[in-house]
């Protein structure tokens, strides 16, 4: 269950760039997550509210969750000559092989 420890990642990166920029209050935070990943979004909505509590600049502050796709286009699988297979979960795969990524934006809605 490593979805704690990239929450603790985002929320932290997050609130060091508020503060950075005299960002009080934040409204949302969206992680895009790679579905090859092998996060699961049920276990970063259980604990979100635990990695914010005692934040307050994460005050009401709701998480958001963008599913991306791992899908190649027919045009760009056109000039790819290469193939290989792809395995969901791969307990072997390497850490840079796990996608995502956080977009905090401000109660003024400025992406931080």
């Amino acid at each position: 269950m490593h979805e704690i420890s990239v929450l603790h990642k985002a929320v932290d990166l997050a609130e060091q760039t508020a503060a950075d920029n005299g960002i009080t209050r934040i409204s949302y935070i969206t992680l895009e997550i790679g579905e090859l990943s092998g996060y699961l979004p049920v276990f970063f909505e259980k604990y979100f509210p635990v990695v914010t509590e005692n934040r307050p600049v994460f005050d009401g502050c709701e998480l958001r969750m963008v599913m991306a796709g791992e899908k190649v286009s027919a045009g760009s699988a056109a000039r790819c000559t290469t193939s290989w297979p792809v395995k969901a979960n791969a307990p072997n795969a390497a850490p840079d092989t796990r996608r995502y990524s956080a977009v905090a934006v401000s109660s003024e809605g400025n992406r931080l």
